[in-house]
């Protein structure tokens, strides 16, 4: 069965970034690489799978802080996954996601080709 997300997840993410702050640890600055409601992708964080640290995430128009789980690792990325999330009250993180995949898909349409005319 092929793998299917079920969350939309954006890569629209340069102004985004996360401080992860694991217990009994430095608090470090990482690069969003995708977000979703679910969780998301960053550079590369000294944790271990199954770990769970706070986080919060800033961006020019949102903030969310919450604890995360780490689901994968390697040696490039980590994948935390949100066990509990405070997002700003104006913009849900789901809303937020949407608004940027929404963003992403015209920029893409934008730069397409058009197709043949038919006129």
């Amino acid at each position: 069965m092929p793998f299917i997300r079920h969350c939309p997840r954006t890569t629209d993410t340069q102004d985004l970034s996360v401080n992860v702050r694991p217990a009994r640890s430095r608090p470090a600055k990482r690069r969003v690489l995708n977000l979703s409601a679910r969780g998301m992708l960053i550079t590369a964080a000294e944790l271990e799978v199954g770990q769970v640290t706070r986080f919060e995430l800033n961006g020019r128009s949102f903030r969310a802080e919450g604890v995360a789980e780490v689901a994968h690792r390697s040696s490039r990325t980590t994948g935390l996954r949100f066990v509990s999330l405070d997002a700003t009250r104006e913009l849900p993180l789901s809303a937020f996601v949407a608004r940027r995949v929404t963003r992403g898909q015209m920029a893409e349409a934008a730069r397409t080709p058009p197709g043949a005319y038919l006129g």
